[in-house]
């Protein structure tokens, strides 16, 4: 690809199943992506089909695990995070006046509740 042609444009399409399909076999088969496969078949006015020779994504569908969790460490956790929040919100907001040593002591609260959370979740299993 010449170094002065950026592919800054997108352009999405409709087309029936049976071609997406035939069109991604073509593709692969001719070791392509399907975008630049797609650019190799269009010419307009005599151009030279622009093409990248980057691979095709490969689409792996991820395989989720569902973990039981207990609704009570949910809330625990959640209401950390909630006070995490209040102490960013009163540190962000210019009218409120909060001194250095409150937050530590809201920060080291919310890391030792979090400690108890984490102890009490290792000790269970």
């Amino acid at each position: 690809m010449p170094p002065e042609t950026v592919l800054d444009q997108r352009l999405s399409f409709r087309l029936p199943a049976a071609v997406a399909d035939a069109w991604r076999a073509a593709a692969q088969a001719a070791g392509l992506s399907l975008s630049d496969w797609v650019r190799s078949q269009v010419s307009v006015g005599g151009e030279v089909p622009v093409t990248t020779r980057k691979p095709s994504p490969r689409k792996i569908p991820k395989l989720r695990t569902v973990v039981p969790v207990d609704p009570l460490l949910v809330r625990a956790v959640a209401n950390a995070g909630n006070n995490l929040n209040q102490i960013a919100r009163s540190l962000n907001s210019r009218d409120v006046d909060v001194s250095a040593s409150a937050i530590l002591v809201m920060l080291v609260e919310t890391e030792r509740r979090l400690q108890e959370i984490l102890d009490t979740c290792t000790s269970s299993s």
